[in-house]
């Protein structure tokens, strides 16, 4: 014989009282453990505890996992305490490793009593992992079959049809897992930006003596500083827009003149520095080398300028450093750039100040202007400009909401009841 009540009752106070009032007794019998019974001592002989995925050399075709999926729900029955609730596991593995309702059923995967979040998640992905490798190598055999079949026969056409359907199936396997773990990433980002933004991070507590950095704190959220999208593609510009992912080059806090497209060639002229210096220090002293927080460039002729200020900062006082940046980058990039997307975020406006054709969002606290760029002594087209003023709430406010239509979509529950 073979104890398995630890595996349902985990602590000795379960085990050694009544459970409901009774006291059960459970046994399991079958040729197979007949078989494999050990003569010896109490256990049976080569029945692997779970069969690893893809395993092709193992002789065995059950396992102790197997065993306990086939009798799990008449012992649960018995066992499970009338208070507890495995929706409680389920927000926790939802939480902690985007788990979701879905997944469960897709996987035919039942949370038992007893059962951690993380004990969970192991089983739901590993489940998920075989599914993939079985399908992988399904597909492999089909591809060879395919290379030896005749073109002009029904077989061809039979196995190619056979070949696209397994092939999708196996990226609704391998797609649940890895949106998920996107998801629960992005999750936290919000999260860390939300509590960024209000100075509830422990790095922002005030310390004599120490200047406060909640806006680069707030920066390298969104990008790391002093990097660019050929030393780090882990960063979170998809904060502010999704396509802003897929641009050719990010810059964050560097200087312009190294930027370059991926085939080595610079967007600007050398000296645009410089320039920059110039103009900006004539407006304060804290600008003299200043340059944009986050700049991101596509070949299609498409700059987006992204200016971030520490809360409590007014924004409106800054309105001009989209403009002149603007100016700057369509002069010194001899044409290449003609559309330019700024971002001026922070926490506060003065609207009186707000001078030009700003036009306040239906939602939110932001405000929007589009209008044509201008070379200001020539009167020369230069492009165009789209400019927004956000609140750090309003961007928040919109990657939740991003985020959203995926969890609805995989049933996530990120809300946790934490009183």
């Amino acid at each position: 014989m073979k104890d398995i009540t630890g595996h349902y009752l985990r602590t000795r106070t379960e085990q050694n009282n009544p459970v409901g009032g009774f006291h059960h007794i459970v046994l399991i019998e079958a040729d197979y453990l007949d078989a494999r019974v050990n003569e010896q001592r109490d256990d049976f002989e080569n029945i692997p505890d779970d069969i690893p995925s893809g395993d092709m050399f193992s002789s065995e075709k059950l396992s102790y996992a197997d065993i306990h999926e086939a009798i799990d729900p008449v012992i649960d029955e018995m066992v499970t305490p009338a208070d507890w609730k495995k929706e409680e596991v389920l927000k926790e593995a939802t939480h902690q490793f985007g788990i979701s309702e879905a997944m469960l059923q897709d996987t035919k995967t039942r949370i038992v009593y007893g059962e951690s979040a993380q004990s969970v998640a192991e089983r739901v992905l590993s489940k998920y992992q075989k599914a993939v490798i079985d399908e992988t190598a399904a597909i492999f055999s089909l591809k060879e079959e395919i290379m030896a079949a005749e073109p002009d026969s029904d077989e061809f056409r039979q196995k190619i049809h056979e070949l696209s359907w397994k092939y999708t199936s196996s990226l609704k396997n391998f797609d649940m897992a890895n949106l998920s773990q996107l998801i629960v990433r992005r999750a936290a980002i919000v999260d860390i930006l939300d509590l960024a933004c209000g100075r509830r991070l422990a790095m922002q507590a005030p310390v004599d003596g120490i200047r406060r950095k909640d806006e680069q704190i707030i920066h390298s959220i969104f990008f790391p500083m002093r990097k660019d999208s050929t030393e780090t593609t882990d960063h979170d510009i998809w904060l502010l827009s999704e396509e802003y992912q897929y641009y050719d080059y990010i810059a964050s806090d560097l200087p312009l003149a190294n930027v370059k497209w991926n085939d080595d060639t610079n967007v600007f002229e050398s000296d645009i520095d410089e320039a920059l210096r110039k103009v900006l220090a004539k407006r304060t002293s804290d600008n003299g080398g200043k340059r944009p927080d986050i700049a991101v460039f596509s070949k299609e002729g498409s700059a987006i300028i992204v200016e971030f200020k520490a809360p409590g900062v007014s924004t409106d006082e800054h309105i001009g450093d989209l403009s002149e940046y603007a100016q700057l980058l369509a002069a010194k990039s001899g044409g290449k750039l003609r559309k330019f997307y700024g971002y001026l975020i922070g926490d506060s406006v003065n609207t009186l100040r707000l001078s030009g054709n700003w036009t306040p969002f239906p939602t939110g606290k932001g405000w929007f202007q589009s209008s044509e760029l201008k070379d200001p002594v020539t009167r020369i087209s230069l492009g165009e400009t789209y400019f927004e003023i956000l609140h750090f709430s309003d961007v928040i406010d919109r990657a939740k909401k991003r985020i959203g239509v995926y969890q609805e979509k995989l049933r996530l529950d990120f809300h946790r009841d934490d009183n």
